[in-house]
């Protein structure tokens, strides 16, 4: 029978699963010690076949929120097999296999997913950036990260936080940490980052060639979980309420003119080092950052550049954020509060479409 995720297998099995993988696939691999590439010499027994049919030995399931890349990197770990190799078993030999497969999921790479693993189809589609509403503020998939590619002006197109990943029994990454406006993890309150803090390098999980897990550098192997500093409250204010507004783009609301909640907070440009205004999305994740401090501090209208009607948005979201965790905190008491007399307290009804339409409003007023 093929083993679950959470069974852990002797050393023994790990050992004859990883032979299997080595040769099923046509995988060599490199002993540490000497150098010398050889494959295991352990074949699939015809009783195994049988049973486990064409299912890779381990199938193990995503978790919530994980991106595509993430779990195909934990598959192939499983299995056996480093990241890097685990594309040539797919028929893909580009070095950056996964992180493409994040972008544009083939018909074909998913039927081979869905024939080798117990994950359904649509919950593998899923996990991947294909058809996002998001798109438009994902990091770009830059050129594969190296030791010598650590421009400070370039964004990379992954972020971590290293609480999540110290914390994670299989370190994953998530579909959020893709986002151009994520600087903190919400959960934790605490910086991303978006390079190894040891060589400066992108992160390249796809490249790994070593069965050591997605939580150390792949050019240097230095651990990644390494603290980060507390994000400062106001940046942290006004990323929940960009948080909170993306998801109702999400979801499928719009105002009530039809115009999207994403267009203004995609289209406005920001300057950088001196260099011409960029989009959010082309900023590295410090500017980035410092950028949501300035804006929180409110000395930022005067440098927007592009529409006005989007560097407007920014500011006003700004303004709003305080009010906005004050809201939130309001309503969770008394939800708490009724929960704990076991009363259902009357609280005010709010249209969500009434507030667009006041949003809207205020808009017009502001000639945005």
């Amino acid at each position: 029978m093929r083993r679950k995720e959470n069974h852990r297998p002797d050393p023994e099995s790990a050992t004859i699963r990883a032979g299997f993988a080595a040769t099923q696939c046509g995988v060599q691999r490199r002993d540490d010690v000497s150098g010398l590439q050889k494959t295991f010499p352990v074949v699939l027994g015809r009783r195994y076949a049988g049973v486990a049919g064409q299912k890779w030995p381990v199938s193990i399931l995503p978790q919530p929120g994980e991106l595509l890349s993430s779990w195909l990197h934990r598959l192939a770990y499983a299995n056996g097999i480093p990241p890097r190799h685990f594309g040539t078993v797919m028929g893909l030999h580009a070095v950056n296999w996964s992180a493409k497969l994040d972008r544009t999921l083939p018909t074909p790479i998913l039927d081979l997913l869905e024939k080798h693993t117990d994950v359904p189809r649509v919950d593998i589609a899923a996990l991947s950036l294909v058809s996002d509403p998001l798109a438009q503020l994902r990091l770009p998939l830059r050129p594969i990260p190296s030791m010598e590619l650590k421009e400070a002006s370039q964004p990379f197109w992954l972020q971590f936080c290293p609480m999540c990943l110290a914390e994670d029994e299989s370190p994953q990454y998530r579909r959020e940490w893709t986002l151009a406006t994520r600087v903190t993890c919400l959960r934790h309150g605490c910086r991303l980052r978006d390079r190894c803090p040891n060589c400066g390098s992108g992160l390249a999980p796809f490249r790994q060639n070593r069965l050591v897990g997605q939580r150390l550098c792949s050019f240097c192997y230095s651990d990644l979980a390494r603290p980060t500093a507390k994000s400062n409250p106001p940046v942290l204010r006004i990323e929940r309420l960009v948080a909170d507004l993306l998801r109702l783009h999400s979801a499928g609301h719009r105002a009530p003119n039809g115009r999207s909640i994403l267009d203004p907070l995609a289209q406005c440009r920001f300057p950088s080092n001196g260099l011409p205004p960029r989009p959010l999305q082309r900023l590295p994740l410090r500017e980035r950052y410092r950028l949501f401090q300035r804006l929180a501090d409110g000395d930022l209208p005067r440098t927007y550049a592009g529409s006005r009607a989007s560097s407007r948005y920014w500011a006003l979201i700004a303004t709003a954020s305080k009010s906005h965790v004050a809201l939130h905190d309001k309503l969770a008491t008394v939800v708490a509060g009724a929960a704990n007399q076991g009363v259902v307290e009357k609280v005010p009804t709010i249209d969500l479409i009434d507030i667009l339409k006041a949003a809207d409003r205020v808009f017009d007023r502001k000639g945005l």
